[in-house]
């Protein structure tokens, strides 16, 4: 547990630690994403969803859609890693990544993790080229965080379980063949189901959104739609395993995507930076237009170094033994961090990114405007934020705790862990969600700190203490709403970080820390 220990750098993983291999298949991935799926996305943004499909396809013949599947059925079998970083790359198109991200994520992983041999046959070679498209339905109209409240019905009828209900803001809802559907067993003991469309699943229309305006997005209306006896995934009634485990693993490879949408973002505001001229001269010129740029790359490079470390952390579990579900589960805390503080800083950098712009952001001519609006469900999807910032200190709580934290950040860490142990009423969410920022600032700090001790130039350095400057003072105004004191610190001078940080990336014209 990151706050009961102290790290060293070369323990870390790093995304500078990215194998030959696994770089080669995320350039893969980027130049499908820019030969094939963005020079179509007027198609896909009309919602023809049989392009999206043919582009589903062509992943497949690349191997995209096969990371995650184990070799025997079809796939590639590789790490966390590998898979987390495709999802960076494919964070440049939000929408298709939408599509893709949850065929592989939550569409696919029940069936690895949970399906029996006869049913991983049956369905994951399909899936692992594309010939079928999954989708996973647990939230309902009335149950959304609280999902185990679900009031979909399956009724035993012989070799059947009948399925009756409706699912709400499914992905993939409107052209999906293979749908992961939550239902409760005689009214009470929650269970997954694998159906295929063909066995009664009708899709709603498609919903009008902020955002992801080129993913799919439907209810689904379940009419006693009959459902094999076989086709029952895990066990009767523990479903909630199923869901649970794979929400954490989406929301651990959540984090690179949002950075790829990010570092996205970023690279078009400081393209638009140099070419736009006022009073004479390239915005980017001017000094908070390069603050701007500055904080955008920072937010980038922390949010790496949270991802790649807690992927490395999984892997790392995996590869020494572990099951690969209960390595994840311990690292739980960790993809809730990684979820909520990517995700809110991915809308910083897009808010950052309008502004860049000036009007032309307001305008849907621009793609500041949809990389805006594409941001917004990252905060709720995979658990909302609120949920996550709840998960953080109730798992924090409960984790065994192997020592005490003595080096970098001894004094945060203690403090959190000590006010957390001073709570008395674990339903007090005001006071948990105080507690959660702390953690979470601290495990960005420390994260990045060790990244750039490892790997890191003086630019990198730059950006951690500045981010450092800013999210101690972060911590201390959350532990003061806790009635704690702030600690004095020694200051630094971020405009000046700011300011190199900011001639590295408008002279690379990109981010590139």
């Amino acid at each position: 547990m990151f706050l009961a220990r102290d790290y060293r750098a070369e323990e870390i993983f790093t995304r500078e630690d990215l194998s030959s291999a696994q770089q080669m298949f995320g350039s893969i991935t980027e130049d499908f994403m820019r030969t094939k799926v963005l020079p179509r996305a007027d198609e896909i943004y009309s919602k023809d969803w049989s392009v999206t499909r043919e582009l589903l396809l062509k992943a497949g013949d690349l191997d995209l859609l096969r990371v995650d599947i184990p070799e025997e059925y079809g796939g590639l079998g590789l790490d966390k890693v590998s898979s987390a970083f495709v999802g960076e790359k494919i964070g440049i198109f939000p929408s298709f990544a939408g599509s893709l991200g949850a065929h592989t994520t939550i569409g696919t992983l029940p069936l690895v993790y949970f399906g029996t041999p006869a049913q991983k046959e049956k369905y994951l070679p399909r899936l692992a080229s594309g010939e079928m498209v999954a989708a996973f339905c647990l939230t309902e109209p009335g149950s959304g965080s609280d999902a185990l409240a679900a009031r979909t019905r399956a009724t035993r009828d012989g070799d059947h379980y009948v399925l009756n209900g409706q699912k709400m803001w499914i992905t993939n809802g409107g052209f999906a063949d293979l749908f992961t559907i939550f239902a409760k067993v005689d009214g009470e003991k929650f269970t997954a189901f694998l159906v295929e469309r063909e066995m009664g699943v009708v899709s709603g229309r498609e919903e009008p959104k902020l955002g992801l305006d080129g993913s799919s997005t439907t209810a689904l209306i379940l009419e006693n739609v009959r459902v094999p006896v076989d086709n029952v995934l895990g066990t009767i009634g523990e479903g909630h395993k199923v869901a649970f485990n794979v929400l954490n693993i989406g929301r651990l490879k959540l984090g690179t995507r949002n950075m790829g949408s990010a570092k996205n973002a970023l690279n078009r505001a400081t393209e638009y930076g140099k070419q736009r001229q006022q009073f004479g001269r390239a915005i980017a010129t001017f000094g908070m237009i390069r603050q701007k740029l500055a904080e955008m790359a920072i937010r980038c490079y922390v949010g790496d170094s949270m991802a790649y470390r807690t992927l490395g952390d999984t892997d790392r579990a995996i590869e020494a033994g572990g099951d690969v579900l209960k390595t994840i589960e311990s690292f739980a805390v960790e993809c809730s961090i990684n979820k909520v503080w990517t995700s809110e800083s991915l809308a910083y950098v897009v808010d950052e990114a309008v502004q860049v712009y000036g009007g032309y952001g307001y305008s849907k001519e621009y793609p500041a405007e949809r990389a805006f609006r594409d941001a917004r469900i990252t905060r709720l999807y995979e658990g909302t934020n609120e949920i996550n910032r709840l998960i953080i200190p109730t798992r924090l709580r409960k984790a065994q705790r192997n020592g005490v934290a003595n080096g970098l950040l001894a004094h945060e860490k203690n403090l959190t862990l000590r006010v957390l142990d001073k709570v008395e009423d674990m339903e007090q969410q005001e006071i948990l969600g105080h507690i959660a920022d702390m953690a979470i600032e601290i495990y960005a700090i420390e994260s990045a700190t060790l990244r750039a001790e490892k790997r890191g130039g003086s630019l990198q350095k730059d950006a951690v203490a500045v981010y450092a400057e800013d999210a101690l003072a972060r911590f201390d105004h959350s532990a003061r709403q806790l009635g704690i004191d702030a600690t004095p610190r020694p200051r630094f001078d971020t405009v000046a970080a700011r300011r190199r940080i900011a001639d590295a990336v408008i002279g690379a014209g990109k981010y590139c820390l």
